[in-house]
Protein backbone atom coordinates (compact mmCIF):
# COMPACT_ATOMS: atom_id res chain seq x y z
CA UNK A 1 0.00 0.00 0.00
CA UNK A 2 1.26 3.77 -1.21
CA UNK A 3 2.00 6.28 2.38
CA UNK A 4 -0.19 8.29 0.92
CA UNK A 5 -3.31 5.92 0.78
CA UNK A 6 -2.34 4.81 4.52
CA UNK A 7 -2.33 8.11 5.62
CA UNK A 8 -5.65 8.83 4.17
CA UNK A 9 -6.95 5.93 5.31
CA UNK A 10 -5.94 6.94 8.80
CA UNK A 11 -7.04 10.16 8.77
CA UNK A 12 -10.25 8.48 7.69
CA UNK A 13 -10.78 6.41 10.56
CA UNK A 14 -9.74 9.38 12.72
CA UNK A 15 -12.51 11.33 11.40
CA UNK A 16 -14.99 8.35 11.63
CA UNK A 17 -14.50 8.05 15.15
CA UNK A 18 -14.51 11.81 15.84
CA UNK A 19 -18.09 11.98 13.80
CA UNK A 20 -19.18 9.17 15.91
CA UNK A 21 -18.06 10.68 19.06
CA UNK A 22 -19.82 14.18 17.95
CA UNK A 23 -23.06 12.88 16.22
CA UNK A 24 -24.07 9.26 16.81
CA UNK A 25 -23.93 9.00 20.58
CA UNK A 26 -25.27 11.86 22.85
CA UNK A 27 -23.53 13.36 25.68
CA UNK A 28 -26.78 13.86 27.49
CA UNK A 29 -30.46 13.59 26.86
CA UNK A 30 -32.42 15.29 23.87
CA UNK A 31 -35.37 17.16 24.93
CA UNK A 32 -36.91 16.23 21.63
CA UNK A 33 -35.59 12.58 21.93
CA UNK A 34 -37.45 12.41 25.19
CA UNK A 35 -41.09 14.11 24.67
CA UNK A 36 -43.08 13.35 21.18
CA UNK A 37 -43.79 16.30 19.28
CA UNK A 38 -45.76 19.29 20.71
CA UNK A 39 -48.69 19.86 18.23
CA UNK A 40 -49.72 18.81 14.12
CA UNK A 41 -47.64 21.58 12.80
CA UNK A 42 -44.07 20.57 14.77
CA UNK A 43 -45.01 16.61 13.72
CA UNK A 44 -45.23 17.65 9.70
CA UNK A 45 -42.63 19.93 10.32
CA UNK A 46 -40.23 16.76 11.58
CA UNK A 47 -41.85 14.53 9.03
CA UNK A 48 -40.63 16.77 6.70
CA UNK A 49 -36.93 17.06 7.85
CA UNK A 50 -36.74 13.20 8.61
CA UNK A 51 -37.60 12.77 4.59
CA UNK A 52 -34.67 15.37 3.89
CA UNK A 53 -32.28 13.64 6.27
CA UNK A 54 -33.19 10.50 4.72
CA UNK A 55 -32.94 11.65 1.18
CA UNK A 56 -29.37 13.39 2.13
CA UNK A 57 -28.43 9.86 4.02
CA UNK A 58 -28.88 8.29 0.66
CA UNK A 59 -27.24 10.63 -1.73
CA UNK A 60 -24.55 10.36 0.59
CA UNK A 61 -24.15 6.52 0.53
CA UNK A 62 -24.88 6.65 -3.09
CA UNK A 63 -21.50 8.90 -3.52
CA UNK A 64 -19.75 7.18 -0.78
CA UNK A 65 -20.07 3.33 -2.88
CA UNK A 66 -18.94 5.35 -6.10
CA UNK A 67 -15.70 6.92 -3.54
CA UNK A 68 -16.49 10.01 -4.14
CA UNK A 69 -17.33 11.06 -0.41
CA UNK A 70 -15.46 9.46 3.19
CA UNK A 71 -17.58 6.78 5.17
CA UNK A 72 -17.27 9.66 8.22
CA UNK A 73 -19.95 11.95 6.54
CA UNK A 74 -21.94 8.58 5.45
CA UNK A 75 -21.52 8.06 10.00
CA UNK A 76 -22.55 11.83 9.99
CA UNK A 77 -25.76 11.56 7.37
CA UNK A 78 -26.85 8.33 9.07
CA UNK A 79 -26.52 9.74 12.53
CA UNK A 80 -28.61 12.70 11.42
CA UNK A 81 -31.21 10.48 9.97
CA UNK A 82 -31.54 8.59 13.23
CA UNK A 83 -31.55 11.44 15.76
CA UNK A 84 -34.43 12.63 13.07
CA UNK A 85 -36.14 9.92 13.82
CA UNK A 86 -35.74 9.88 17.53
CA UNK A 87 -37.49 13.50 17.49
CA UNK A 88 -40.66 12.45 15.49
CA UNK A 89 -40.95 9.22 18.69
CA UNK A 90 -44.15 9.09 20.31
CA UNK A 91 -43.35 6.16 22.71
CA UNK A 92 -40.35 4.87 24.44
CA UNK A 93 -40.95 1.40 22.54
CA UNK A 94 -40.04 3.67 19.52
CA UNK A 95 -37.28 5.53 21.16
CA UNK A 96 -35.97 2.22 21.55
CA UNK A 97 -35.99 1.13 18.59
CA UNK A 98 -34.26 3.98 17.39
CA UNK A 99 -31.71 3.31 19.52
CA UNK A 100 -31.27 0.08 18.51
CA UNK A 101 -30.25 1.32 15.13
CA UNK A 102 -27.48 3.55 16.91
CA UNK A 103 -26.14 0.49 18.42
CA UNK A 104 -25.99 -1.65 15.17
CA UNK A 105 -24.63 1.70 13.45
CA UNK A 106 -21.77 1.91 16.51
CA UNK A 107 -21.43 -1.61 15.54
CA UNK A 108 -20.91 -1.50 12.51
CA UNK A 109 -17.99 1.39 12.76
CA UNK A 110 -16.25 -0.86 15.14
CA UNK A 111 -15.72 -3.72 12.41
CA UNK A 112 -14.60 -0.75 10.03
CA UNK A 113 -12.56 0.26 12.23
CA UNK A 114 -10.93 -3.27 13.78
CA UNK A 115 -10.56 -3.99 10.39
CA UNK A 116 -8.49 -0.75 9.00
CA UNK A 117 -6.20 -1.43 12.17
CA UNK A 118 -5.75 -5.17 11.06
CA UNK A 119 -4.75 -3.37 7.76
CA UNK A 120 -2.68 -1.02 9.76
CA UNK A 121 -3.93 1.94 8.58
CA UNK A 122 -5.77 2.68 11.86
CA UNK A 123 -4.44 2.71 15.08
CA UNK A 124 -5.51 1.01 18.25
CA UNK A 125 -6.50 4.28 19.57
CA UNK A 126 -8.90 4.62 16.65
CA UNK A 127 -10.17 0.86 17.45
CA UNK A 128 -10.53 1.52 21.17
CA UNK A 129 -12.32 5.08 20.26
CA UNK A 130 -14.89 3.04 18.27
CA UNK A 131 -15.18 0.89 21.22
CA UNK A 132 -16.28 3.45 23.49
CA UNK A 133 -18.79 4.72 20.64
CA UNK A 134 -20.30 1.50 20.65
CA UNK A 135 -20.49 1.57 24.54
CA UNK A 136 -21.81 4.59 24.66
CA UNK A 137 -24.58 3.59 22.65
CA UNK A 138 -25.55 0.64 24.32
CA UNK A 139 -25.22 2.36 27.79
CA UNK A 140 -28.07 4.96 26.13
CA UNK A 141 -29.68 1.58 24.54
CA UNK A 142 -30.03 0.52 28.45
CA UNK A 143 -31.24 3.75 29.71
CA UNK A 144 -34.31 4.18 26.70
CA UNK A 145 -35.25 0.23 28.44
CA UNK A 146 -34.60 1.32 31.89
CA UNK A 147 -37.28 4.83 30.99
CA UNK A 148 -40.49 2.41 30.36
Amino acid sequence: MRPRTRVSLCVLAVTAAGVLALTLVPTGPSPAAHKPPENDAVKALLTERLAALAEIHEQVLQAFKGRQVHFSEVVAAQSALLRGKLDLCETNAERVKVHEELVKAAEEMSEVVQRMVEAKVATGIDALEARVQLLDARIGLERAKAAK
